[in-house]
């Protein structure tokens, strides 16, 4: 007969749910707003989401973004099973939740551990795991491989504290297939079982499935999946070129691997990663912190310095073994120490929460990651308009966002080449691996000045382009200078309280102050100009003065008419924004021509200095604001 929990007992339960409930709906917040922004940190939750999005349509594991099974880099296997969550709800960000239910699931199996002997410490325990700088880094890092193995580590934790073999046993087998590396943990608890429990039957066995499934994968498993050299074995490249070899000048240069291990930058990262828990308080329970110690061995052996930070994703398996460390030590104390023990261990987590964690009220909390702008909600408006089917190339910042169809490509690596993706996603100022800012925004000259590409939508320096079809509408022009430049037509569009710009197909257009004007050119050369021409694009009233005005070289200088070439055909773009000044009544838009350097006019054919483009009816304010007030 189950026994009913008594009050004093509840609360503390309650209390530990209620923890996990609260770490749990602030972190996805924070995931999901940096999703709604833009400021995903990495590439991998694209190739992730496909891959798992692709298992549920018959391509099991693959993503066209490295055009391979996401298994020819790390053999993780888990993702499969996460692809039914998208039946529930086809959004990335279910796999940002699912990674943190099973974060704070393992803060909770190892609180009972320290339940277990000290029930009302428990939930301070849990509080100090859930405000560890280094958990809140590997959780604002979205969707990681090794990341999704943290609860089921935390399961063979507990399992092996309870001496319940099977719990453990499913716990092990769950994180080796979320990761090959999985195998070192996994070695490591068979060492525990066989020499501090004496559990010969089942530590044995268990230590060599870890050694044999870590050998096998780096030497057999994985590089039969792989195209060409396995490249995880390039983070080890200072010690050789194979595992072999890489093994031998370890075991033959103890002094070297010192010098490597504990450089300075090794040295700062295991100081950051033990300040949490107090430095010390690990080393109450050594034989349970030794199991994850070869996993981190590993990474401050790396030839990649920025493993020996400790930081990002790396550490995201160890940190259960560290808390349960420090769970096992509490509970070989007595209450007056471990009351002690426990004070250390939020305090000390304290310190470090406000030093440098990431989270809000964190020394590198970054409140920009989390401010939702209306140039991200246009942003998202435009992504909305991308047609599920099609074949997309999209920069990394938005790569995510479209990764749930059957051909997505991050810009600049198209594995099918430009000419067969349907759209292309591009924006300037967000994050354009492999390209850098200033690289992302010259690619998007070049790609709006195609005539061939149509600029199906632009928000706020955010562009989805369209291969060929239909043009959107213009009017033309047909207007020749000099005998060799030639303006064919011009589009005209306006942009919306969000900044999307929409395409006009009658005139008069009404415009007001502020309101902002998209004039796109499009020119044919042809011959070669006799010299450079600025071209002037303006907005005149009805009594001659200029309300708005943009003189630039062709494509913002871009394309200078001295480098034309007879037959060259491209689309110029030019922004103008009604002054606040502007009275209101008829006004037309115009271009001129004229010598970039002498200031001189440049006539079109029939002697025409000025082309009046289009009519605009100028109004002193919004019409749609003037309704609502």
């Amino acid at each position: 007969m189950l026994q009913p929990i008594k009050r004093d007992e509840l609360l503390p339960k309650l209390a530990s749910l209620l923890l996990a409930v609260i770490f749990t709906a602030v972190f996805f917040w924070l995931n999901s707003r940096q999703y709604r922004t833009f400021q995903l940190r990495a590439p991998d939750i694209a190739h992730f989401d496909q891959a798992i999005w692709n298992t549920l349509h018959g391509r099991f594991l693959f993503t066209t973004i490295t055009g391979k099974s996401i298994l020819e880099f790390h053999f993780t296997p888990y993702m499969a099973l996460l692809s039914p969550l998208l039946l529930i709800w086809s959004d990335v960000r279910i796999l940002f939740l699912a990674q943190l239910v099973g974060i704070a699931v393992s803060g909770l199996l190892l609180y009972k551990i320290v339940e277990d002997k000290h029930p009302l410490l428990a939930p301070i325990f849990l509080l100090a795991f859930y405000l560890n700088p280094l958990l809140h880094q590997v959780t604002l890092l979205e969707l990681r491989r090794v990341t999704l193995a943290v609860p089921f580590v935390a399961l063979a934790l507990y399992g092996l504290y309870k001496d319940k073999r099977w719990l453990m046993l499913i716990g092990l087998g769950l994180a080796l297939l979320v990761k090959e590396d999985m195998g070192l943990i996994v070695a490591m608890i068979g060492l525990y079982l066989t020499v501090v429990k004496r559990d010969l039957k089942w530590g044995i066995p268990i230590a060599v499935l870890g050694i044999t499934w870590t050998l096998s994968m780096l030497m057999w498993i994985i590089p039969s999946l792989t195209e060409g050299d396995y490249r995880q074995l390039n983070y080890f490249e200072d010690w050789g070129g194979s595992l072999g070899e890489i093994i031998l000048n370890m075991v033959t240069h103890p002094l070297q691997v010192l010098q490597v291990m504990f450089d300075e930058q090794s040295l700062r990262g295991l100081w950051l990663s033990l300040l949490p828990v107090a430095l010390v308080l690990p080393f109450l329970a050594f034989d349970v912190f030794l199991i994850g110690l070869p996993a981190v061995a590993v990474m401050l052996l790396s030839s990649d310095q920025s493993m020996h930070s400790l930081d990002r994703w790396y550490m995201a398996p160890v940190i259960p073994v560290i808390y349960a460390a420090v769970a096992f030590g509490l509970t070989r104390l007595n209450r007056r120490y471990a009351r002690w023990a426990t004070a250390a261990l939020l305090g000390a987590t304290i310190i470090a929460y406000i030093a440098y964690s990431q989270a809000p009220l964190g020394g590198r909390f970054e409140p920009y990651r989390y401010r939702l702008t209306e140039r991200h909600k246009a942003t998202w408006e435009l992504l909305e308009a991308v047609p599920d089917e099609a074949k997309v190339a999209s920069q990394v910042a938005f790569l995510a966002t479209l990764s749930q169809r059957e051909d997505v490509y991050m810009y600049p690596w198209i594995s099918i080449g430009e000419e067969n993706v349907d759209y292309f996603v591009l924006g300037r100022d967000f994050a354009a691996y492999p390209l850098q800012i200033d690289e992302i925004g010259w690619e998007i000259e070049n790609m709006v000045a195609d005539p061939d590409l149509v600029v199906e939508m632009e928000a706020n320096g955010v562009y989805l382009l369209r291969n060929g079809g239909e043009p959107l509408p213009s009017f033309p022009v047909n207007q020749v200078a000099e005998e060799a430049i030639k303006l064919d037509r011009f589009e005209i569009a306006v942009a919306d309280e969000m900044g999307v710009f929409r395409v006009v197909d009658e005139e008069p257009l009404t415009v007001w102050p502020g309101q902002q004007l998209r004039v796109t050119l499009y020119w044919e050369a042809i011959d070669a100009p006799e010299a450079e021409r600025t071209v002037s694009v303006r907005v005149e009233d009805g009594s001659g003065a200029l309300v708005a005005q943009k003189d630039v070289m062709p494509s913002n200088g871009a394309r200078p008419t001295s480098w034309w070439q007879p037959g060259w055909n491209f689309r110029d773009v030019y922004y103008l924004t009604i002054a606040p000044t502007a009275v209101p009544g008829p006004a037309t838009l115009d271009v001129l021509l004229y010598d970039t350097f002498t200031q001189e006019r440049i006539p079109f054919e029939g002697g025409e200095e000025v082309l009046h483009l289009f009519q605009l009816d100028l109004v002193s304010q919004n019409p749609e604001q003037k309704v609502e007030g």
